[in-house]
């Protein structure tokens, strides 16, 4: 269990931390930030709270994958590579795209802000898979 708890660890701050810098960078930010007037978005408060709510939404989500990384890994390849990459695909198929599909044919959220968290949930399925990947 050592393992998968460095895995769940490594993967979970990897998130945090490319979601904070693709995010809070300055042009993205501008144009995340300028649809939130947008009746569709909910704005959360910048505060520790939200912080903490975030990271445990991460950790929550991490833990899952965990449980499924351990069942699947074997069939994923030999190499950390071919592993990360396979399991941050099988993130971006039943995370990303049902969400955005969901949204897109559902809702009125604003197609920038679903394009850029579209972009940045696959570089952190990336990062995610490739934490798991390397550390278990």
């Amino acid at each position: 269990m050592g393992t998968y708890s460095l895995a769940i660890g490594a993967a979970s701050v990897g998130w945090f931390i490319a979601a904070a810098a693709l995010f809070f960078n300055k042009p993205v930010d501008v144009l995340y930030r300028g649809q939130e007037s947008h009746p569709a978005v909910r704005t959360l408060p910048n505060t520790p709270g939200t912080i903490a709510k975030i990271l445990g939404a991460v950790a929550a989500q991490c833990v899952l994958w965990a449980l499924v990384y351990g069942q699947i890994a074997p069939s994923l390849g030999d190499d950390w590579l071919t592993r990360g990459l396979g399991f941050a695909a099988i993130i971006f198929a039943v995370k990303l795209v049902p969400r955005d599909i969901d949204r897109l044919l559902l809702t009125t959220y604003p197609l920038r802000r679903m394009g850029i968290e579209f972009v940045i949930g696959t570089i952190c399925a990336l990062v995610v898979g490739v934490a798991f990947a390397i550390t278990v």
